[in-house]
């Protein structure tokens, strides 16, 4: 059985699911992907998409094409997956804990 506060985060969490698989990001916003996951692998050794979110800004929409963008990475030769993964910690509307792929930054 659910608590309150945990219902408030599930029903908030179906909210924001929702909304992510609705927006379909433009050809400008796929760029702005790419050059925030480029600036993440340029900052860091390590990274995950909570770090690429971070870049984008808290305004930034959210898509579920995340995926998409990081495998045209690793295509690239810009990172790869270390096989490790670690929990979403950015907060907010769409942060269900969800375990993210740990990238390397190449």
């Amino acid at each position: 059985m659910l608590n309150k506060r945990e219902k408030t985060n599930f029903v908030a969490g179906l909210y924001g699911s929702s909304v992510a698989a609705n927006h379909k990001w433009t050809d400008r916003e796929k760029i702005d992907v790419d050059l925030a996951i480029k600036r993440a692998a340029h900052l860091m050794p390590e990274f995950t998409t909570d770090d690429v979110w971070r870049i984008l800004g808290p305004l930034f929409p959210v898509s579920k094409g995340m995926a998409s963008r990081l495998n045209l990475a690793v295509n690239r030769g810009i990172i790869q997956n270390t096989g490790r993964i670690s929990y979403a910690d950015r907060g907010g509307d769409h942060d269900h804990a969800q375990r993210l792929t740990i990238w390397a930054s190449l």
